[in-house]
């Protein structure tokens, strides 16, 4: 049978293991919320990406089609 004191090291280091664990727990979760906002954030810089892609298709084919209407030898 453990002594009054072994009982006293094993509580604490109980109550130990628990606030380490709480710990762990709320570093896990603030880890969760910031992928999820890197997560977005990647995200719009795809659309952003994708706008611009096709922003820059639609830009030369405009340029494109002007340079063939106005400066075509006759």
């Amino acid at each position: 049978m453990p002594s009054e004191r072994e009982w006293g090291t094993l509580t604490r280091e109980v109550h130990e293991i628990r606030h380490d664990l709480r710990n762990s727990r709320m570093i896990i979760d603030s880890l969760v919320d910031n992928l999820a906002e890197l997560k977005g954030d990647f995200q719009r810089m795809k659309t952003r990406i994708a706008t611009s892609v096709a922003a820059v298709v639609v830009v030369s084919g405009v340029v494109a089609w002007a340079l063939e209407m106005f400066v075509r030898p006759p």
